[in-house]
């Protein structure tokens, strides 16, 4: 009687336990396209309906995870052509752009790679890049960058000690090589290292320029832009193979 009794306690004691933690347990978040944002895409009037899309456009951003299949649903569940279109068409943006990213980082500056004056006691040869030309309407533009700035560093990656390919194990980087030519290579690749850094970003991603300006050292934080696809000569191949991923991708949702 003892036993069956205290059988029974354990029993209460483990029923009550699993009842408060399914009380603390958080409730599983449930996603769903904002209320009235589809249905506007069909109205009559364009502001409207842009309106609408510029909504729908920032939410399905803020939830990359879930917005693809969201709007298959509102896509394969409309039969407005419109709306088919814009919810095809974000549809697709949205699955690329969750697996590849936004795009590659843009500056808006036209440059060439300089090798900086030696000081007193100081190595020969440090690596920089100058800036030649800024382009309108760019980052680069808008946070006030000048013809002449010197970018010795962008993030941590110091362009003074950039190593080149070509460097020998045994010479140290930032310095120049004795022979025809190295000062030009050493210039060519603080512009490369600098450019494929640039590039490396997203959209709309924060980069800290270390600048010289005349005797001033400068810090100028940029929001970066999309780089054109006329200015990406891998476009073509990043775009052949996020059509590819997205056929394959919208094959298995319609399975």
């Amino acid at each position: 009687m003892r036993s069956k009794t205290f059988s029974i306690f354990i029993y209460s004691v483990l029923l009550m336990s699993s009842s408060l933690l399914l009380l603390a347990a958080p409730k599983a978040e449930y996603i769903e396209l904002p209320p009235g944002l589809v249905e506007k895409l069909s109205s009559d009037d364009f502001e409207v309906r842009e309106k609408a899309y510029a909504g729908l456009h920032k939410w399905s951003e803020a939830n990359i995870k879930a917005s693809p299949e969201l709007l298959f649903k509102a896509w394969k569940g409309n039969d407005d052509p419109e709306v088919q279109t814009r919810c095809y068409n974000l549809m697709r943006e949205m699955v690329v752009q969750k697996e590849f990213g936004k795009g590659k980082g843009f500056l808006g500056i036209r440059m060439t790679g300089v090798i900086l004056p030696a000081k007193p006691g100081g190595p020969a040869g440090l690596q920089a890049v100058r800036v030649e030309n800024i382009l309108d309407d760019t980052p680069a533009q808008k946070v006030g960058l000048r013809m002449g700035d010197l970018i010795v560093r962008v993030d941590e990656l110091d362009l003074q000690r950039a190593k080149p390919a070509n460097l020998g194990a045994e010479e140290k980087p930032g310095r120049l090589r004795l022979g025809m030519g190295m000062g030009r290579g050493l210039e060519m690749h603080a512009v490369s290292v600098f450019s494929e850094h640039i590039k490396s970003k997203q959209p709309g991603e924060k980069v800290v320029l270390h600048c010289l300006r005349g005797n001033q050292h400068l810090e100028i934080e940029v929001r970066l832009m999309k780089l054109a696809p006329a200015n990406d000569p891998t476009h073509e191949q990043i775009e052949a193979a996020s059509e590819m991923f997205f056929r394959q991708w919208l094959e298995e949702m319609k399975k």
